[in-house]
């Protein structure tokens, strides 16, 4: 694999023996990833360094690689579903110390001081410029190390297995927040799309004590969804029956992509009067545009909502959820050597469900 040639202004590009960490870069869209040996900047006294264990990958950084949402400054390192042992505090932290089990996700910081904040919403925070962000403009997870601040890392529970906890801490929260947040009992819930996001949403919904359906356009999903959890399961081929259910269910989570106007539609149609109709995934922007039915949306009484990953309240509770039932999702693994294996795995592949990196002896004997 090849080395790094970019250099970022925070991030000392340096000889692999003199490096502190090992990332996997990318010096532009649509660009293959190169190894980027490095120092990190002083570390912050409310900073931590996390020695990773294992790392996941999202589609979210392909689309970031690609400058499907907004240009990038390159080089950058993606990755925000970061697991590891902290090796370094800042004179600050007082909730973690070194040889805590954490796990950090797709925030990275928030002002605490805002109205946004102080209501509970801090992931969404407004107010601490372009570093909200676990993967730009800092460098993220795809690393044998990650420094970031203390407030957005969270102790991971010791029943949780350490190989399939990194996906939880982005589409395990992602479709845990919304589903928490909206919950009714007995609320009838429809889950679109059976892939990275919506495998873990059916488990939780079902736990959740919600009647959970399966929305597929692969029918042969069926029996796995229901392994999950789901109590039903639809088939978009299926137009007589996708048609009976529509205006049925409290609450849709829209895990997937609609590729047109007309799919985006007819499944926010599943959504019954009074009802919520909730969006968690962001296409490509720059090729799909759709269009909401207003006067279904107005005489219906519909919500549309859309939700980012969760606040750190609600990332505790999701993890905490998923020790007591023993929620995890399905992972393909790979060594940190073949990483990039594992992102033409998630580019251009079907994973089942997330992939997920082993760091493995890679973070050894690196200064520290």
């Amino acid at each position: 694999m090849a080395l790094a040639t970019k250099a970022h202004q925070d991030y000392k590009l340096v000889p692999i023996e003199e490096a502190q960490a090992v990332a996997w870069s990318f010096e532009g869209p649509h660009t293959q990833p190169t190894k980027y040996p490095l120092q990190f900047p002083e570390l912050r006294p409310d900073e931590i360094r996390v020695k990773q264990t294992y790392f996941g990958l999202c589609y979210t950084d392909c689309h970031l690689v690609n400058e499907d949402w907004f240009p990038v400054n390159f080089p950058i390192v993606p990755g925000h579903e970061i697991l590891g042992r902290v090796v370094a505090v800042g004179s600050e932290v007082v909730n973690h110390k070194v040889g805590d089990l954490v796990g950090l996700g797709f925030i990275r910081d928030n002002c605490g001081k805002c109205n946004i904040c102080w209501t509970g919403n801090d992931n969404i925070c407004q107010s601490v410029g372009n570093e909200k962000l676990i993967p730009i403009p800092k460098f993220g997870g795809f690393a044998t190390h990650v420094q970031a601040p203390a407030k957005w890392a969270f102790s991971i529970p010791s029943t949780i297995p350490e190989e399939v906890c990194p996906p939880l801490l982005c589409a395990g929260v992602t479709v845990w927040a919304p589903l928490k947040r909206y919950f009714q009992p007995h609320h009838k819930v429809a889950i679109v799309g059976i892939g990275g996001l919506g495998h873990l949403a059916i488990k939780f919904s079902a736990k959740l004590g919600n009647e959970t359906w399966a929305i597929s356009s692969s029918p042969d999903k069926e029996a796995e969804a229901k392994s999950y959890g789901a109590a039903g399961f639809l088939s978009v081929k299926d137009k007589a029956l996708f048609a009976k259910h529509q205006r049925t269910f409290d609450v849709v989570l829209f895990c997937a992509n609609a590729n047109s106007t007309e799919e985006f539609q007819e499944l926010y149609y599943l959504t019954k009067p009074g009802g919520t109709f909730i969006l968690v995934g962001i296409p490509d922007v720059r090729k799909t545009t759709l269009q909401i039915p207003f006067f279904e949306l107005v005489v219906k009484q519909i919500n549309i909502v859309g939700s980012l990953v969760g606040s750190k309240q609600e990332n505790i509770e999701m993890l905490e959820f998923a020790a007591k039932h023993k929620i995890y999702p399905t992972v393909e693994l790979f060594n940190f050597e073949d990483f990039g294996k594992a992102y033409d795995r998630i580019l251009n592949g079907k994973p089942h469900y997330r992939v997920v990196v082993k760091v493995g002896n890679s973070a050894d004997g690196l200064k520290q």
